[in-house]
C-alpha cells in the first residue's frame, strides 16, 4: 500500500479542519523520518482525531497517534491541540511548516523541546540555556536566546517554548534544518520561523 503524504492529510482532515501539518524530513537526505505533526483548527476534536487514527492498519504498520507536548503539561489548555504522528512508510514529502513557518526569519522557534517544569529550578534553566545556545552556536552566531519561564498563578506567552535570534536568517535556516525531528530528551523537536519584530517586543 502507497501511503502518501496527501492521503495522510486527508486521513487527518476527515475528522475536522487542519490548522498546521509538518512531515519532519532528515536534513542529510530529505527522507521522512516517519513522524509528522499536525494541528487542529478547532482542538476540541484533538483527542477525537486521536483515538479515531491511533492503531490504524496501513498495509502491515500501524499508525501511532499521540498528543505532542509543546512545551505545556496540558496542551489544551494553552489553546494548543498539536498531535503527534508517527507514519510509517512515508514517501519524500515537501515540509509543509507547523503554524505556518513561512519564509526564514533570523529568528527560530523551538517547540516540544522542554516542559515548563524542567524551567522552575535555577540550576536546571542555566544548564538548559547553555546547553541549547552550544547546539544552536554549531549553525551559525547566536545573538540571543529567550525562553519564558513559568510565574506562579500567571500565564506566561510562550513559556515552554525556545526562541533563538541569529545573526541572519541564513543561520536560522541551517539550525533549522538540523534540529526540526532531532530528539530532545526523548522528545522530538517542532520548529517553526518567528516575526522578528514580535520577538523583540516579547510577543511571545
Amino acid at each position: 500500500m502507497l501511503f502518501t503524504l496527501p492521503k495522510v492529510k486527508e486521513l487527518l482532515s476527515s475528522f475536522g479542519k487542519l490548522r498546521a501539518f509538518n512531515l519532519v524530513k532528515d536534513s542529510a537526505t530529505g527522507l521522512s523520518k516517519g513522524y509528522a505533526f499536525c494541528e487542529y483548527a478547532d482542538i476540541s476534536i484533538t483527542d477525537h482525531a486521536i483515538a479515531g487514527l491511533n492503531g490504524m492498519q496501513l498495509g502491515d504498520k500501524k499508525l501511532i497517534v499521540q498528543r505532542a507536548s509543546i512545551g505545556a503539561k496540558n496542551a489544551t489548555a494553552t489553546g494548543m491541540g498539536a498531535v503527534a504522528i508517527q507514519v510509517p512508510g512515508l514517501p519524500i514529502g515537501a515540509l509543509i511548516g507547523i503554524g505556518g513557518s513561512g519564509p526564514p526569519t533570523e529568528v527560530l522557534c523551538l517547540m516540544n523541546m522542554i516542559t515548563p517544569d524542567e524551567l522552575k529550578d535555577e540550576d536546571e534553566y542555566e544548564d538548559i540555556v547553555e546547553d541549547i545556545k552550544e547546539e544552536c552556536g554549531k549553525y551559525g552566531t547566536v545573538r540571543s536566546l529567550e525562553i519564558p519561564r513559568p510565574i506562579e498563578g500567571v500565564e506566561v506567552p510562550g513559556c515552554g517554548k525556545v526562541f533563538v535570534e541569529f545573526n541572519s536568517s541564513s543561520d536560522s535556516q541551517k539550525a533549522q534544518q538540523a534540529l526540526a525531528g532531532r530528539r530532545f530528551s526523548n522528545r522530538v523537536v517542532v520548529t517553526s520561523y518567528f516575526d522578528p519584530d514580535k520577538y523583540h517586543r516579547r510577543e511571545f
